[in-house]
């Protein structure tokens, strides 16, 4: 890596801080214009086309549209906090954001309030997302304004231009729509297969998209950080309560004397495997693979039968805590009422246990060390197993692939936090085609969007790092800091085990969803992680 490309990623950071501090930008403006600069110059892996004035980077684009807030094309000012205030959460709709989970809310025409509880990574992700946004914009309005100089010229010249601003509802269908979206993909310089792709993406908003660009100026967006943004207390004090809540819901069901296994991952994966309403409800519908959960979706989340699932759950001894609103939910699974003949079958219930399992919602960035720092205060010694389950860049293998790493290591400070990994290979046996890799390092890096090949590679080569991602060091932290405090008490079993979303030095289309092959993943880290769990217990 060279020394320019590190100190262009350093200077990124640098400059998205004194930017915080001010208050305020235009990522069109001044500031704006130096964030774009110094992104070129660090060459991100996840933006090969950046310095491409003619060419539109269709997937580095769908990539950051899906971390960014739904219709962002149409913000002309969105205000940055810590935290979304409760009178904006009551009296304004909740805007959604695909792949990075951030209280927003659409405030008037054009303005949005966003919330980023992640520190300085969420931040990062954030700004370069923009930035990356803001990149692509110009390019197209540079088209558009081309055209339209051709066209003063000479009237008789035409394009898919005319079509993207008389947009009509006959141009979103059939023949009309595929022809639109291929003469996009020629203006573009981009290929027709990764248009349709980014079409899809926004749910067929490509040619909105377009439009809103073209009409709008370079300089419009406007980004506002509220005055107390990088105060870090009152998120502590939240995370605090948000703990205290917790305990006091596993109090009320008297499991106060349990040991605890504390997972963070998702709040699906772990249930599903454990709901006894999944494999009835499954075999009601004659379906012939029960733990076929990517079709079993649409039967698992069907609101009119949401209800039936809560009541026959909690028979089985799941359930979900009452914590803070907008603070990360966390579940209950009583181990000694799991109904073992309707569980998954891959999982290998031996016997009587008597632990419960508290699964709270992934937390990002340094969310999740405010997190488990509160939890861990309170639940000491009781504590005897902690598992992470994580999304991660591949830096060996290939998307769908998991990572058992050994340490972290964080980019730029060189900090190292060894976790113990109690997780092997062989809590994957049985899953056929599923390669695991093991034994090294988790590259934990402030924004994925700002490294690039040279920095990965390195790592890969170097350190033997397995993967890169964003929020592992924020947990390893806080566990360090559990253990010198003498909050958990030795031997307490540490799992940390990552699937592959992408494969950033695999020239892999890194904005496309998993869709079956994340499912694959996601139940075989969840499985492996109960199959830890039960060995621990036994």
């Amino acid at each position: 890596m060279s020394l320019a490309e590190r100190l262009a990623i350093r200077e990124f950071e640098t400059l998205a801080e004194a930017i915080v501090l001010r208050g305020h930008y235009k990522p069109g403006g001044d500031s704006g214009a130096s964030l774009r600069t110094i992104l070129a110059k660090s060459h991100p892996a996840l933006y090969p086309h950046v310095d491409e004035a003619d060419r539109v980077d269709v997937a580095a684009l769908m990539y950051v549209l899906r971390r960014l807030p739904d219709q962002f094309w149409n913000v002309r000012q969105i205000t940055v906090s810590r935290e979304v205030c409760k009178d904006v959460q009551d009296d304004f709709p909740m805007v959604r954001t695909e792949a990075r989970r951030r209280p927003t809310y659409k405030t008037g025409e054009g303005t949005y309030a966003t919330a980023l509880r992640g520190g300085t990574s969420d931040l990062l992700d954030f700004m370069s997302a923009v930035t990356c946004f803001q990149i692509e914009a110009d390019k197209i309005r540079a088209k558009h304004a081309h055209y339209r100089a051709k066209r003063d010229e000479d009237d008789s010249e035409f394009g898919v231009w005319d079509d993207i601003e008389n947009l009509d509802d006959d141009a979103m269908e059939g023949d009309r729509r595929h022809g639109l979206l291929h003469a996009l993909s020629v203006e573009f310089h981009a290929s027709y297969a990764d248009v349709k792709a980014l079409d899809a993406a926004l749910r067929g908003n490509l040619p909105e998209l377009t439009r809103a660009i073209v009409r709008s100026g370079s300089k419009d967006l406007k980004i506002i950080f509220a005055d107390a943004f990088g105060l870090v207390a009152d998120y502590g004090t939240r995370a605090r309560a948000w703990a205290a809540a917790v305990c006091r819901a596993v109090e009320t069901l008297g499991l106060g004397d349990r040991e605890v296994f504390v997972v963070s991952s998702n709040l699906h994966s772990m249930v599903n495997c454990l709901s006894p309403y999944v494999r009835e409800r499954a075999r009601a519908e004659s379906w012939q693979d029960v733990n076929d959960y990517e079709r079993l979706r649409q039967l698992l989340y069907d609101d009119a039968t949401a209800e039936a699932r809560v009541e026959r759950d909690e028979a089985g001894g799941i359930y979900k805590l009452d914590t803070p609103e907008h603070m990360p939910v966390c579940q209950l699974i009583d181990l000694a009422r799991v109904e073992s003949d309707l569980i998954d079958d891959r999982v290998p219930w031996g016997g009587r246990t008597d632990g419960i399992l508290l699964n709270m919602d992934y937390a990002f960035g340094e969310e999740g060390f405010f997190l488990f720092n509160e939890l861990l205060e309170i639940l000491g010694a009781r504590v005897r197993g902690i598992y992470i389950m994580g999304k991660a860049g591949s830096l060996v293998g290939d998307r769908g692939d998991v990572m058992l790493p050994t340490f972290f290591v964080k980019l730029g400070s060189g900090d190292v936090y060894d976790v113990h990994n109690c997780m092997t290979p062989s809590d994957f046996d049985g899953f056929a085609g599923l390669d695991v890799r093991a034994g090294g390092p988790m590259l934990t890096v402030a924004g994925t969007f700002l490294q690039n090949r040279v920095a990965l590679s390195y790592f890969r080569d170097r350190w033997n790092a397995l993967g890169v991602e964003m929020e592992g060091t924020p947990y390893a932290r806080a566990l360090a800091q559990a253990r010198l405090r003498g909050r958990i008490s030795e031997p307490v079993c540490i799992g940390v085990a990552y699937y592959a979303s992408d494969a950033p030095l695999a020239s892999d289309l890194l904005s496309e969803p998993l869709r079956e092959e994340g499912a694959r993943a996601v139940y075989a880290v969840t499985i492996a992680i109960l199959r830890n769990v039960l060995r621990q217990e036994s």
